[in-house]
């Protein structure tokens, strides 16, 4: 059987786990999967636990930002006022909110292209439980924890 290339992966909408399921105009962000060069430099970067999971770095994190958010929706300042996405706003955003985002873009970084579009709809529902472990194609799972996104003042 002949090796596959990796093809290019279309971004995708992504709503953060917390939202109320009931928000008819909910937050969003177009999530880019890591190409397989910056997978690798986020891999090496990082660490592994005992267990087998992935544990990215701090600039690993940033990386993934960066690369990853390709734009968001409804999203507001400290103001209110809708934001537009710009390249490196995503540094705003509550730490949380940027620890599950990061999360999502390796975790569908590593996914093949099947597995991807089958976890698509459960990645982003409300429903998706918020302590998971995202296991990756190798079989080594990436390490998550989310909480409620808080913002400085509460």
């Amino acid at each position: 059987m002949a090796l596959r290339l990796s093809g290019g992966v279309a971004p995708r909408w992504y709503t953060p786990k917390d939202v109320d399921e009931h928000d008819s105009n909910p937050p969003a962000f177009l999530l880019q999967p890591l190409t397989q060069v910056q997978t690798m430099e986020i891999l090496s970067d990082g660490s592994f636990t005992d267990e087998g999971n992935f544990v990215p770095s701090h600039a690993g994190r940033m990386k993934m930002l960066a690369w990853g958010i390709k734009g968001w929706r409804n999203i507001e300042d400290e103001n209110g006022i809708p934001a537009d996405f710009e390249p490196g706003k995503q540094r705003d955003l509550p730490w949380n909110l940027q620890l599950e985002l990061a999360t999502e873009i390796l975790t569908s970084s590593m996914l093949g292209e099947d597995e991807r579009k089958n976890s698509q709809s459960q990645s982003s529902s409300p429903e998706s439980p918020g302590n998971s472990i995202a296991k990756t194609a190798n079989g080594a799972g990436i390490a998550t924890q989310t909480t409620p996104h808080h913002t400085q003042n509460g």
